[in-house]
């Protein structure tokens, strides 16, 4: 007699700008470690009501979704694989490549800031400004009014997380990654946007989470709880404008990368003198990145260390960048008392200097 196999319903809420949706109905049909049966809903609410009736036994959301949402009674029992999470430019050429004063849509504030810090010379236009509505639009018609313009000329290009630029129908435009660029530490990064990128499946509490074991992705739980950790001790005035990035990875990977650039720091924190590993298994990688007005500064955390140290490399990754931000954002008060070792800096270090970095305009 052959084994039955359960079959789970899922549902499928419409798409936000992560299309987490598309994205688990994709993969879980593909799937033959367990059945499962998605099903397309009108409304988020329509969603939540279906579970919440034990209708539907599975809710996939994506992480956006799930921070803003109602959660008493519901919890996180899974995340698929996560996707790459930094944002693209669809442009016919390369960020470093574009005209001078080439005109880009974006309505990011953290991204908006990071191509100002690249690309001073850029015209950066945000649609919000001449459309009060723009972002109560759905991913698929804020990409069709994107691509519009960018036909027309009107724009030379535009950015927007990755997995809208699925939205579009027929043969996407090219896209060019703002990415980490690890392997490249001369040219800039783009610190994603928290929360980029996962797809999470959400059940009722108390339901069984170790049958789903399967398909989970111990990496992207890790990941997104700690991500979501972080956001949620940042405070609300600075979160549009800081870019957080969590990734569970491969120590060779980290080694790749740190003999790519010569990192002698890098390997030694990982290495012995005998070249061994000081602690076997995968390494957590945080990124905090807040930056100034315009581009111009930046109050940035980064550090790597052992996954059983989870949560004591957050707590201190966010008092490296509390730390950092504070001390860039005061202003220095002239001393009344030199410091004789300063030498020569004595009196530039004496006198009175503004903050490094302004958090808005003036």
């Amino acid at each position: 007699m052959e084994e039955q196999v359960a079959r789970y319903r899922v549902a499928l809420p419409p798409d936000d700008d992560d299309m987490a949706s598309s994205h688990a109905e994709v993969v879980l049909r593909g799937l033959t470690e367990l059945s499962f049966s998605p099903k397309r809903v009108p409304s988020m609410h329509d969603a939540v009501h279906l579970l919440n009736n034990g209708e539907v036994d599975l809710l996939a959301v994506s992480a956006l979704q799930w921070s803003s949402m109602e959660t008493t009674g519901l919890s996180v029992v899974s995340a698929l694989g996560r996707r790459e999470p930094t944002w693209i430019l669809v442009a016919d050429d390369r960020p470093d490549m574009l005209e001078h004063g080439a005109r880009i849509g974006c309505d990011h504030p953290l991204v908006w800031r990071q191509l100002r810090r690249f690309r001073p010379d850029l015209h950066l236009v945000d649609p919000a400004k001449n459309n009060a509505a723009w972002h109560s639009l759905t991913a698929p018609e804020r990409m069709s009014l994107w691509e519009a313009q960018r036909t027309s000329e009107a724009l030379h290009g535009y950015v927007v997380p990755r997995s809208m630029h699925r939205c579009l129908e027929g043969r996407p435009p090219r896209r060019h990654t703002l990415g980490l660029n690890r392997e490249d530490p001369t040219r800039q990064r783009f610190v994603p946007p928290p929360l980029g990128g996962f797809t999470l499946l959400v059940s009722r509490s108390g339901f069984p989470s170790a049958a789903l074991r399967p398909i989970s992705d111990v990496g992207a739980m890790l990941a997104h709880r700690l991500e979501r950790a972080i956001l949620d001790a940042i405070p609300d005035h600075l979160r549009s404008i800081t870019g957080v990035h969590v990734e569970r990875r491969r120590v060779g990977t980290l080694l790749q990368e740190a003999s790519k650039v010569q990192d002698e720091h890098a390997i030694e924190s990982l290495l012995d003198p005998e070249a061994s590993l000081k602690t076997k298994g995968h390494r957590l990688e945080i990124i905090i990145e807040t930056l100034g007005s315009e581009g111009r500064g930046a109050a940035a955390s980064e550090r790597v260390f052992p996954e059983a140290e989870a949560h004591s490399g957050m707590v201190r990754a966010l008092e490296e960048w509390s730390e950092l931000l504070e001390a860039m954002t005061t202003e220095h008060q002239a001393l009344e008392r030199g410091v004789h070792y300063m030498g020569e800096f004595e009196a530039s270090y004496v006198a009175a200097h503004p903050a490094m970095m302004r958090l808005e305009d003036e």
